[in-house]
């Protein structure tokens, strides 16, 4: 009987041992990755709980450079609200670079008599869903009200669908889901840290992806039907909220490296983006799934007014537009999509008489 329990120790022990340097090896895979890619330990800086969004950026809002207000007339200024993730708020470079900082100086050099005022709510790792629920917030509690509603998607609503299987998918959402529900779940619930330490481990954030990159998404699968349909009804809703607040809505599927089809682009460019981007043969997947669920949005989205597809916007580009994981933009490649993204803001803010696709009103 005490060899048997002894035995029984020993194995505890190595057990226990073997988990230990299977999360040490997970995080030092992750935290690596993250290093290569995004020049962080972590994506992005440090977040904050917040009771509308789940999370928002411990550094607040992004400031706008090149922002102007016409004194005395009101009616003159005009306010453009921007959504989206990391690759929207751009905290990675100096501010002056993000898109709204961009498009800021675009209108206000351009669109005399008229000022505008343009708004960075981008935060890291942000998904419709969470916008969704982040404009809410604002139109709630943010003193300045917008003229023209922008959010900039496509990136982490396709990953993150790819990775959790659930129309529902956003950042942290398996932890936050198992913290509250499975005390009442599962057996080892009522251990709340442990349980809590089990969702937020490295191995089980590393299992998730490896298999979302050996794994494609089925085109034709019930759970991508309903994301997409769940994902329309939900801009539909925020172009009704924004109407009735007096504003215009606008939604750019934003472009990736990923989904690009760009038969003619320039061959050294093509080239240095192919040198650069990490994962294009270890992951083959990467691309395909993007490209699925990217097919599967367009479809959902053709024909909504508030719509504008930028997915092939940077095919022109005579300097390589992506960073390291395809997604994320150097200063060239922002400069392009404000380039892409004017005539749409333009219309939607009726400063220019022709339609986004560029026909008549």
């Amino acid at each position: 009987m005490k060899r048997f329990l002894a035995m029984a120790v020993r194995l505890v022990k190595w057990l226990l041992i073997g988990v230990l340097c299977l999360e040490a090896l997970s995080f030092a895979v992750i935290t690596t990755t993250n290093w290569v890619i995004y020049g962080n330990l972590r994506e992005g800086p440090k977040a904050v709980y917040d009771p509308y969004a789940l999370f928002l950026m411990e550094n607040g809002v992004w400031p706008t450079a090149n922002i102007a207000l016409v004194d005395g007339y009101p009616q003159l200024s005009k306010v453009v609200w921007f959504f989206g993730g990391s690759t929207m708020r751009a905290s990675a470079a100096p501010y002056a670079h993000s898109i709204p900082s961009l498009v800021a100086k675009a209108l206000n050099d351009t669109e005399k008599p008229y000022a505008f005022n343009c708004f960075n709510f981008g935060v890291n790792s942000f998904n419709s869903l969470l916008e969704s629920k982040y404009l809410e917030k604002q139109f709630i509690e943010f003193p300045i009200r917008p003229n023209l509603v922008i959010f900039y998607d496509g990136a982490n609503d396709a990953n993150y669908f790819a990775v959790q299987k659930t129309p529902y998918a956003h950042e942290g959402r398996e932890r936050v889901q198992g913290v509250i529900e499975s005390y009442y779940k599962s057996g080892y619930g009522i251990l709340k840290p442990l349980n809590a330490a089990y969702f937020a481990s490295f191995t089980r954030e590393l299992l998730q992806k490896l298999l979302y990159t050996a794994k494609p998404v089925d085109p034709d699968s019930p759970e991508l039907a309903t994301f997409v349909d769940l994902t329309v009804k939900r801009y539909d809703f925020i172009d009704r909220l924004c109407a009735a607040e007096g504003a215009a809505f606008l939604l750019a599927l934003q472009p990736l490296y990923w989904v690009e089809t760009c038969p003619g682009l320039d061959p050294g460019v093509a080239q240095k983006e192919k040198d650069t981007i990490l994962g294009r043969k270890t992951f083959p997947h990467v691309r395909e799934n993007f490209m699925t669920v990217y097919a599967a949005l367009e479809r959902g989205l053709a024909g909504k007014p508030y719509f504008v597809n930028l997915r092939d916007a940077l095919c022109g580009r005579n300097a390589p537009a992506y960073t390291a994981d395809g997604v994320h933009n150097t200063d060239a490649g922002r400069e392009a999509i404000t380039a892409a993204l004017l005539p749409a803001i333009r219309a939607r803010l009726a400063l220019n008489p022709e339609r986004i696709d560029g026909g008549p009103q």
